[in-house]
């Protein structure tokens, strides 16, 4: 068992950057996608990357705290793209770390469809929560599991 991310993991952790966090269908029929990576809106087609939201917005502080979790989680979920790279290219990585920043990155979408529903957004779906648990599942846990909880042992 590899303790390293495979090339097939890495494709898998990047892919996850296509999957919505928030799925929300409006009742005029258009979609908005909240991605890690900013919004899509299907009415006009339009993307605002979350820097350019969070830079039209009247100050951090002002946002809801489900919102200011959004780039923290973001954070995560590169920093997950990072471990998952340095595994295949450097093969220096603790696959416990990528999974962590994976999982983290997934509880972090679930604050942000938390709080877009607390405000009366109808329709909100947290897509990518399923798609993360499938990727760390699939590619992670046998080499968390291999190694174990509390790090490798000598026996």
């Amino acid at each position: 068992m590899s303790r390293l991310s495979t090339p097939a993991a890495l494709v898998a952790v990047c892919g996850l950057a296509v999957v919505p966090w928030v799925g929300i269908q409006n009742v005029g029929g258009d979609l908005t996608l909240v991605m890690s990576w900013g919004l899509v809106n299907t009415n006009p087609w339009h993307t605002l990357w979350l820097n350019q939201y969070l830079g039209v917005t009247p100050g951090f502080e002002t946002l809801p705290w489900s919102l200011q979790i959004w780039p923290i989680a973001f954070g995560f979920y590169a920093g997950a793209v990072v471990s998952a790279l340095s595994g295949v290219i450097v093969d220096r990585e603790d696959p416990r770390i990528t999974a962590g920043l994976l999982v983290l990155s997934a509880v972090g979408s679930l604050f942000v469809w938390q709080g877009l529903v607390a405000r009366g957004v109808t329709g909100a779906v947290p897509v990518s929560v399923v798609a993360t648990g499938v990727v760390v599942w699939w590619f992670y846990w046998p080499a968390v599991r291999a190694i174990g909880i509390g790090g490798p042992r000598d026996e």
